[in-house]
């Protein structure tokens, strides 16, 4: 491509951006002619109007913002990459504030903290270890990772893991002393079911259970209510009741036979793990550095840019009936 055209498209983005010549030309630090004729020069060679003109604004034409679609994410990357060449220059430092599930930590995290901080020795990390949601901004994180179905809509997010595959387990001491493992989500009825409620919401989760198309969202009631998943898994390891957790959490203890899962041809995967943060363009180097280290830490394929998902969706759904106590699990179909 000839060079030229490569400066005269940086000069129109510049304009069309301000909608102004002489915002563009103060920006740039030339002349406000000198930006008209390069980009009446651009056109020339185009065939077609990019910018409509008149004396009181500037604006692009059907043209100028089909061309505009290519050109601000191709610069924004460009940008992105010089900065991060300036990074390799001097020594990455600072600290970073990041907010997570404990399960986040335990998976994506924890694995990677010894060769981060090899790597990047005058780098600090402060995680905050939350079952609740956190509004980053206000309480002045870097980034968090959570859900992708749980982030907001305005925040920059990189999936780190497809999927999380969950499992239902009880101790064999619970099933001992109680009916035979459920074979069918109607069974889970008759079985004490531990509950469990994020600590910024009075609702309760719903387990989703599916099969064959047969959905079937199930409102654990029992007389045990948790707003933490390790200690939802020492209660089942205590045989208080059927528990839903991450499979990650309990494989050790199915292992061990600790756990015994069931129904296990009946449980979907739940949304993968996303890291999410505000901006690229305020990402601190020291921030940078830890997510291209998560970016590489990551399965092939789960990093890739997803669409963002309508939380309302997500197969781990909430009951908006906080007060209600029944004794026991009690399944309903989904239409």
């Amino acid at each position: 491509m000839d060079r030229i055209i490569l400066r005269d498209l940086a000069v129109f983005e510049v304009v069309a951006r301000h909608h102004s010549f002489t915002a563009a030309a103060a920006e740039l630090g030339v002349s406000q002619s000198a930006l008209s004729y390069t980009v009446s020069q651009l056109e020339q060679r185009l065939g077609l109007a990019l910018l409509a003109r008149t004396t009181r604004q500037v604006a692009p034409t059907e043209a100028g913002r089909r061309l505009l679609a290519t050109l601000i994410p191709a610069f924004g990357d460009i940008d992105n990459e010089l900065q991060r060449l300036q990074d390799l220059r001097t020594d990455v430092s600072g600290t970073v504030r990041l907010t997570m599930l404990p399960v986040a930590y335990d998976t994506l995290l924890r694995p990677i903290l010894a060769d981060f901080f090899a790597r990047y020795p005058h780098v600090s990390l402060e995680v905050s270890i939350d079952e609740g949601t956190s509004d980053i901004v206000a309480n002045g994180f870097d980034g968090g990772i959570r859900f992708g179905t749980l982030v907001e809509k305005d925040m920059v997010v990189m999936p780190l893991t497809q999927s999380s595959p969950v499992v239902i387990v009880g101790a064999p001491a619970y099933f001992e002393g109680h009916l035979p493992a459920p074979r069918t989500p109607e069974q889970l009825k008759e079985h004490r079911c531990i509950n469990y409620r994020y600590n910024t919401s009075t609702r309760l989760y719903r387990w989703l259970l599916e099969k064959d198309g047969d959905k079937v969202e199930v409102t654990s009631n029992g007389p045990l209510l948790l707003n933490d998943g390790a200690a939802i898994r020492s209660a089942a390891i205590d045989g208080l009741g059927l528990a839903y957790l991450f499979a990650s959490m309990v494989q050790d203890d199915m292992r061990a036979g600790r756990l015994l899962p069931v129904l296990q041809d009946w449980l979907p995967n739940l949304p993968g793990f996303s890291l999410y943060y505000p901006s690229r363009r305020r990402t601190a180097p020291a921030f940078r550095a830890l997510i291209e280290q998560l970016r590489a830490a990551a399965p092939p394929g789960a990093t890739a840019p997803t669409p963002m998902l309508d939380p309302l969706q997500s197969p781990m759904q909430v009951d908006e009936r906080p007060d209600q106590q029944p004794s026991a699990c009690a399944p309903g179909k989904k239409r």
